[in-house]
């Protein structure tokens, strides 16, 4: 699931892009599989990063806020995925931390209720402040405008069948 997730994150071609205040909502269809992605996302004030509120429908529809750096955030050759704690702040607020998983320049968080959670402070602040460590524990760190409502976020979720403050009920396993 997370290799088709990043799979899906390099090779679909976008289809659509429409700005929303800071943020730049796009969606995207990848032609071999036909999965469609939904995103919204703002760079960060100095360039040196984004944030990303992402919608990939594949078999069960799955949301993500992703924190994606120029810079090496993971140094792991062997394919694994790291977690680390990512201290995300909303307007000068407390910092709200989980652990994210970890590629080579991207953090991402899926867990439904932690993304919940997010999502809901996201679709009000006005800015979002992201700290986290690399592999060698320089601390990175991100300024990035909020969305200005919740007209981005609201699409993404949307697409993925998601409604803004509620966890998602999971899909009932089939029976055999």
């Amino acid at each position: 699931m997370i290799s088709a997730v990043l799979m899906l994150l390099q090779a679909a071609a976008p289809a659509a892009v429409a700005p929303l205040g800071p943020w730049v909502l796009r969606t995207r269809t990848d032609a071999a599989s036909g999965s469609v992605a939904t995103s919204a996302s703002a760079t960060a004030r100095d360039g040196s990063s984004r944030m990303v509120l992402r919608c990939d429908r594949v078999s069960d529809p799955v949301v993500s806020l992703q924190f994606i750096t120029k810079q090496v955030l993971a140094n792991d050759d062997k394919g694994a995925f790291a977690e680390k704690p990512v201290s995300v702040r909303f307007d000068n607020g407390p910092a709200i931390e989980y652990n994210w998983e970890f590629t080579a320049t991207a953090a991402y968080i899926r867990d439904s209720a932690a993304v919940t959670a997010l999502v809901v402070e996201l679709a009000k602040a006005k800015e979002v402040k992201v700290s986290t460590t690399n592999a060698t524990k320089f601390v990175f760190e991100g300024t990035i405008d909020g969305p200005a409502g919740n007209a981005a976020i609201g699409q993404v979720l949307t697409a993925c069948g998601y409604v803004l403050g509620q966890v998602p009920v999971p899909a009932a396993a089939p029976k055999k």
